[in-house]
């Protein structure tokens, strides 16, 4: 049985008639008509159908859109540390982008379901949303259809209000996260700045220092002994050189000056002093008159000598000493300069006595606190090591915790702001079924079905050849 026969022909034998009909086939006009007419037809009455019987839907729009900055803060700490925390731009990193997260959960069944539950109303009754990116811009547009246009309003509010309740959430399930990582962080530094605490407090309390403020302080007055000292040495060798020329043009020492000045104030001794000056006098005056042989110049010889030893016994008594030398110093009392002279080296030579005593103590002060620096230096250097340790211990421990509070602060890091910028409008007009849309379709599908048609017209030997093989 040949292939082209109609009983096994794959194409129906009432179809290859009207396509293979020749110009003295008198049936083939009118089949192409009947089939025309019923092409569009259908065409057409699918449209009519959809624009009749189709329920009108109305779409409410809204715009959000994202921040395109990070934000970043720093804390100082003084004499301690610094804090500083950071979020970079959402945008920074190109392996992610938030508007495409954020397009994943506003069309997530959760935030629907929320929405949904808002509205009193079943998942699957209330739809998903429309979601469109623009390239190169911050902004997502949202759409949502309703039967109505406060029906559509009503959903779009529901929905966005209910993905903004999940962005809270999910913020604050990171800090909660972020919170308890951070607690076990914090506590391991609190325990080691209390272990730095415990072994400083042991230490200042078995040891002779407890501070290093007070190893400075002894380093500091030793130091300050110590330029004392050089210029009380300078200031005693100065002093002395005074002395010295002053010793040197009086010829009597400092203790002889000093007891010369006592016998002057005494009552006994001046009388004895004044009975020798005039005896002397005397002496003298008739020593130019006779010879020393004469009675009244041995008179006058015996007066100077009895004088002489009361003031002797005087000087025995005040000084426990003989003053032969004192003697013939105060003869000479009468001088005003001289006087002066005793009187300023006197008083150097006790300047001199006081720098001395004044640099002896200075010296024992000094001997002593370099005793003690020495004693004290090793654990000067221990406090200071456990100091060290426990200062790094309480920056780690401060900046730590002023880092996890500065990061509280921040809930925008991994799921960044998002604002309203166009509130849900309420529409004017349905969004289907679009009259326009639904003509220029039809009118398209008509197109391609007559030119399909005349096709198959002028393209019978083609058709003849395809269709004796089918």
């Amino acid at each position: 049985m040949s292939r082209s026969s109609g009983k096994n022909s794959l194409i129906p034998h009432s179809l290859r008639s009207v396509l293979l009909w020749s110009h003295g086939n008198e049936r083939r006009w009118p089949r192409y008509v009947y089939t025309i007419v019923i092409a569009l037809g259908l065409i057409w009455g699918l449209a009519i159908a959809y624009l009749l019987l189709t329920p009108p839907s109305y779409s409410s729009k809204w715009t959000l859109i994202l921040p395109g900055k990070g934000a970043s803060s720093n804390l100082n700490l003084v004499n301690i540390g610094q804090a500083s925390t950071g979020s970079p731009s959402p945008y920074s990193n190109s392996a992610t982008n938030p508007r495409s997260n954020y397009k994943e959960l506003i069309t997530s069944s959760t935030v629907i379901r929320m929405a949904a539950k808002r509205l009193g109303m079943a998942p699957s009754q209330f739809g998903a949303p429309r979601v469109k990116l623009v390239d190169q811009t911050s902004l997502i547009y949202l759409s949502i259809k309703g039967n109505s246009p406060e029906r559509a309003r009503s959903k779009a509010t529901a929905l966005h209000e209910a993905f903004m309740e999940l962005l809270d959430r999910l913020r604050s399930d990171e800090l909660e996260q972020q919170e308890m990582g951070g607690n076990g962080i914090l506590i391991t530094f609190q325990r080691k700045l209390q272990e730095a605490s415990t072994k400083l407090l042991k230490y200042q309390s078995d040891s002779n220092i407890v501070s290093m403020k007070q190893f400075d302080q002894l380093v500091l007055t030793l130091e300050q002994f110590r330029r004392e000292m050089i210029e009380t040495r300078a200031e005693l060798e100065d002093v002395q050189g005074r002395s010295n020329q002053l010793v040197s043009h009086l010829g009597v020492n400092p203790q002889q000056a000093s007891d010369a000045l006592i016998l002057q104030n005494d009552k006994l001794f001046s009388a004895a002093l004044k009975e020798y000056t005039d005896a002397r006098q005397r002496l003298n005056t008739n020593a130019s008159k006779w010879d020393r042989n004469h009675p009244e110049v041995r008179k006058e010889q015996a007066r100077v000598s009895a004088a002489k030893e009361a003031m002797n016994r005087r000087i025995n008594t005040l000084l426990k000493a003989r003053g032969d030398k004192l003697i013939d110093l105060l003869t000479l009392a009468g001088d005003m300069t001289r006087n002066a002279l005793l009187q300023e080296l006197i008083a150097i030579d006790a300047e001199r006595n006081g720098l001395q005593k004044r640099l002896d103590k200075l010296s024992v002060l000094i001997t002593e606190m370099e005793h003690e620096l020495n004693l004290l230096t090793r654990p000067a250097a221990m406090l200071d090591d456990l100091k060290r340790n426990h200062q790094v211990a309480e920056a780690v421990f401060i900046s730590a915790l002023a880092s996890t509070d500065i990061a509280k602060s921040d809930i925008y890091v991994s799921f960044p702001l998002v604002q309203l910028l166009d509130e849900p409008l309420l529409p004017t007009e349905p969004s289907s079924p679009n009259s326009m849309l639904t003509i220029a379709g039809a009118f398209v599908a008509s197109i391609f079905t007559l030119t399909g048609l005349i096709l198959m017209w002028i393209r019978k030997p083609f058709l003849r050849r395809i269709l004796k093989n089918a």
